[in-house]
């Protein structure tokens, strides 16, 4: 009776054990968690457990368009830029606790690009939470509770086996397996996350630096609903954001990195979020910059379509533009100045008396030069 209990009992843990070995060859063979801005992000934000006391928050405008290092050597602070790929706001919320949970955080920085406040739910981007959880502590609670907030059982599943997702091309496997076994996953190596043909490079803390400019124009991704400027998902999980900065003593800011302004110009109603934003600043006593409605200052006045990669991210010359920047607004509000008076008051002024050369280009000038 007891070695038929102790068959089955060797039986289970056989069975377990080569379970695992499968997942894990599966893992290694088919999984690209090299090439990922979010891995490597996630690995030096633990390295730098304790140090960071000024955290930024967000998703691809974020991470594209800060630099910490330039921030650290203007203001002195310990920073680090946790913004990942389309990071919709309840993924915002889960890197602040996990960063919180180890750093003294001092400052938060959340970038409010309006197309993920705008999302119905976490689910309907369910990648944008795998590219943060697939590389959490394992031991971290946030990155469960993530998980089973974005998609139950499901999500779980694909933690397991991440194939689920990020299952690389069959061509790219050879140099994969080689980057697996020779140091891609070192912390000082940037070579898996640096991109030469398409312009792009990781450079610390976050941040990622694109080359090139626009070349196909300026088409609006999402108009705003001027009855919904932001969804119930969006309100609920800034407001939570908000507490938790509230209990913890942590400073909020809300901002939004520059637009070009014929983006502005061709997203229908977005006055109304940025209404909306600064109404919620105002009740939670918050501020809120939207550097899209920016009176140009100093670089920034020369700002336009040669700063921006794309329709609506900056390139690496904008970014620090815009970074060097943005350490001055927060040095002047720092120093007791009013600094909302920077910024336009409505879109229409912005258009009118500080619009960057986008505003004026006629469809296919840049595909010209």
């Amino acid at each position: 009776m007891r070695k038929a209990a102790l068959r089955k009992i060797a039986a289970v843990l056989l069975f377990v054990l080569l379970t695992a070995l499968l997942l894990g060859a599966a893992n290694f063979l088919f999984v690209d968690d090299v090439h990922s801005y979010s891995r490597v992000m996630l690995q030096e934000l633990y390295a730098q457990a304790g140090q960071i006391d000024t955290l930024f928050l967000g998703s691809s405008h974020c991470y594209r368009s800060v630099d910490p290092k330039t921030v650290d050597d203007a203001l002195g602070t310990h920073s680090f830029n946790a913004g990942s790929s389309q990071q919709l706001p309840d993924g915002s919320y889960y890197m602040l606790r996990e960063a919180a949970e180890q750093n003294p955080l001092k400052t938060v920085y959340l970038e409010m690009f309006y197309t993920g406040y705008n999302q119905s739910a976490s689910s309907d981007v369910p990648l944008a939470c795998y590219l943060l959880t697939d590389h959490m502590r394992w031991d971290s609670p946030w990155r469960y509770r993530y998980l089973w907030e974005m998609g139950g059982l499901a999500a779980f599943a694909d933690l397991v086996l991440p194939a689920r997702h990020g299952t690389a091309s069959l061509q790219n496997l050879p140099s994969l397996w080689r980057a697996k076994l020779t140091g891609g996953y070192d912390l000082d190596d940037y070579a898996s996350v640096t991109y030469p043909e398409e312009g792009e490079a990781y450079r610390g803390n976050g941040f990622v630096y694109t080359e090139g400019v626009a070349r196909d124009g300026f088409a609006t991704l999402l108009d705003v609903d001027p009855e919904r400027p932001l969804s119930d998902f969006g309100w609920a999980n800034l407001a939570r954001i908000t507490e938790f900065c509230r209990q913890e003593g942590i400073r909020l800011v809300l901002f939004t990195a520059p637009l070009p302004s014929a983006y502005v110009a061709n997203t229908e109603n977005y006055q109304a979020y940025v209404d909306a934003v600064r109404a919620y600043a105002a009740e939670n006593g918050l501020q809120y910059w939207d550097f899209s409605l920016y009176r140009s200052q100093g670089d920034m006045k020369h700002m336009g379509a040669g700063e921006y990669s794309d329709a609506h991210h900056l390139n690496g010359t904008g970014a620090e533009i815009f970074t060097a920047e943005l350490c001055e607004v927060i040095a002047r509000d720092a120093a007791g100045e009013d600094v909302s008076a920077l910024f336009c008051d409505t879109v229409e002024e912005k258009l009118t008396d500080y619009a960057d050369n986008t505003i004026f280009m006629a469809d296919g000038w840049l595909d010209s030069q």
